[in-house]
C-alpha cells in the first residue's frame, strides 16, 4: 500500500448518514420559524460546515445561524446519530487496510463527539487509530482536520490520502497537500467520467486504488 495513513470524510463516505442529518436540519429550520426548502436543497448541504450553512445558504445572521446550530445538534443527539447506515463492504475495507499496515484516521466536519458515538454504533470504531471531528466553536476547515490527524499520528503529506465524496472534501485535500480519491456511491459525485481526480464506485475498487495508487 502507498499510504500509510488513510483518512475519511464521515458523511457519504464512511455511512449513508441523510436519513438523521435531514430529520435535523428539518426540525431546525422548523423551530426557527423558516420555510423549509426542498429535499435537493437540503442534500446538497450535507457535509458541509454548519454554521457557514445556515448563514450562507439559508440567510441567517450569525447569532440566528448559531441558535439554529445548536437545535441541529439536540436533534441529531437524541435521533440522527442512530439513523446512520455503514456502506457495504466497508468494515471489510477497514480491515484490509489494517491488514496492510496503514493508519486509518477521520476528517469529518461532523461534531468530533458525535463521530466517536457513532462509529462505535456501527461497531466500527476498533479501525481508526485518530477520529477527528468539529470543534466547539465551528472554526475548523476539512484542511485543517486532516492536518490534525496527520501530526497527532505523525505522517506526512505525501504518505497520506484523503477518501471522500464531495468538491469540499477535494479542496480540503488540496489545501492540506495530500492526495485525494472520490467514492461516487456517496452524496457529491455521481458520474466518474467527467473528473479529472481518481474516483471509485465501491468500497473493492477503493481499496484497489489505496493499493495501486
Amino acid at each position: 500500500m502507498k499510504y500509510k495513513l488513510v483518512v475519511f470524510d464521515f458523511d457519504g463516505t464512511i455511512a449513508d448518514t441523510s436519513e438523521g442529518i435531514l430529520d435535523a436540519h428539518r426540525f431546525a429550520l422548523k423551530s426557527m420559524g423558516r420555510e423549509i426548502p426542498e429535499e435537493s436543497i437540503l442534500r446538497s448541504v450535507i457535509g458541509g460546515n454548519l454554521l457557514a450553512t445556515y448563514k450562507e445558504k439559508f440567510g441567517f445572521a450569525d447569532i440566528e445561524a448559531r441558535k439554529a446550530v445548536e437545535l441541529y445538534r439536540k436533534r441529531y443527539a437524541k435521533e440522527g446519530i442512530y439513523k446512520a447506515q455503514l456502506y457495504d463492504g466497508f468494515e471489510k475495507l477497514l480491515q484490509s487496510i489494517k491488514d496492510n499496515g496503514a493508519y486509518i484516521g477521520v476528517a469529518t466536519l461532523k461534531a468530533e463527539k458525535f463521530a466517536n458515538i457513532m462509529l462505535r454504533h456501527m461497531d466500527i470504531s476498533q479501525y481508526f487509530d485518530y477520529i477527528c471531528g468539529m470543534d466547539e466553536n465551528d472554526t475548523l476547515d476539512k484542511a485543517a482536520l486532516i492536518k490534525k490527524c496527520m501530526k497527532h499520528l505523525g505522517c506526512k503529506q505525501i504518505e497520506t490520502v484523503l477518501v471522500g465524496d464531495s468538491f469540499n472534501d477535494l479542496k480540503g485535500a488540496e489545501i492540506a497537500g495530500v492526495d485525494f480519491i472520490a467514492v461516487s456511491y456517496g452524496f457529491g459525485f455521481k458520474n466518474s467520467k467527467n473528473y479529472e481526480f481518481k474516483i471509485v464506485n465501491t468500497t473493492k475498487e477503493l481499496f484497489r486504488a489505496l493499493v495501486k495508487a
